[in-house]
């Protein structure tokens, strides 16, 4: 995936300027007249970057005249092509409505489509970026945080699917992508909630687009979890402290094996260098798991799991 945002653009620009200016007072190459591949090279590469730069930069005509007053404008380059995304705001957030332009065309406005947002969030504060953009499983792709549900997580994914942006998720989760099980293509992973402290795991689901809707993939969800169990348990093996050892015990739970935790605690006790009963943090834990309801609370959530909506 790839994503360049203006300023990074703009600063790519500023760094050739100054490099070539450098160069020339420096070598043989500042003699008029003269010549070298180098700086035919940087002067080709500076022409890329300013090229880059303008289109990023450049303010799409269709929103000039139809959609004045944006308050932010993000802008991207996805499988070789500049996206913009414009911004406009009517509530006590970041946004509350958002338009797609590629290639300084309109090709997706959030209120044409029906979607009514409480407000939007910032997803990369430092890269001015308001929401993500990824190219994932070839398809240009745009994920956007809502505020929709506070406290708990809410998006909406918008997906170019045969040449049109359509929304494949609007729903009450976190989502992210990863190549979950190592095949070359990426899966959906989404949250409904956060993890709570102590043993209140945040359960994560594995996704494949079917159509224009992501259904639950159990087995891989179900594989997914197991992974994690195993890492974890390294994790807290090599690295032992209160906080590697909830993420362990939360594996557990998540995968309805509490029960197969607790005689494992022997050797919890023996890689943190505790004893039971001493009143450490492996004391703590075990007599939380043994009181948390967690457990009965979880039980069967995978197979529970219903495909994200993608309308509201």
């Amino acid at each position: 995936m790839r994503i360049i945002s203006l300023l990074i653009a703009l600063t790519l620009i500023a760094g050739c300027s100054g490099t070539g200016g450098g160069g020339k007072a420096n070598g043989p190459s500042s003699m008029p007249g003269a010549s070298s591949p180098a700086d035919s090279e940087a002067a080709q590469d500076s022409q890329v970057h300013d090229e880059a730069a303008a289109a990023l930069a450049e303010v799409s005509s269709e929103i000039a005249d139809e959609y004045p007053g944006f308050v932010h404008m993000d802008a991207v380059q996805l499988n070789g092509q500049v996206f913009q995304v414009y911004y406009w705001n009517k509530g006590d957030f970041a946004y509350s409505q958002f338009v797609i332009v590629k290639e300084g065309k309109i090709v997706f406005d959030s209120k044409k489509a029906g979607l009514v947002l409480e407000g939007g969030s910032i997803w990369n504060e430092e890269e001015k970026l308001w929401a993500e953009a990824v190219v994932q499983n070839n398809r240009n792709t745009f994920l956007f945080t809502l505020t929709d549900n506070r406290p708990e997580y809410a998006s909406i994914i918008i997906e170019e699917i045969d040449g049109t942006m359509q929304v494949t998720v609007h729903d009450e989760v976190s989502v992210s992508y990863e190549d979950v099980d190592q095949d070359g293509s990426e899966d959906l992973l989404a949250i409904p909630f956060a993890a709570q402290s102590p043993l209140g795991p945040a359960l994560t689901g594995i996704y494949q687009l079917n159509g224009l809707e992501y259904e639950p993939d159990k087995a891989l969800t179900r594989q997914y979890a197991e992974d994690q169990l195993l890492s974890s348990e390294q994790e807290y093996k090599n690295n032992p402290s209160e906080q590697t050892l909830e993420q362990l015990l939360n594996a557990y739970l998540i995968l309805g094996k509490r029960s197969a935790a607790v005689p494992k605690f022997e050797e919890f006790y023996e890689w943190a260098g505790q004893m039971a009963g001493d009143g450490g943090y492996v004391d703590k834990y075990a007599r939380l798991l043994q009181e948390t309801e967690t457990a009965g609370q979880l039980n069967g959530w995978m197979d529970k799991l219903k495909p994200l909506r993608n309308t509201k």
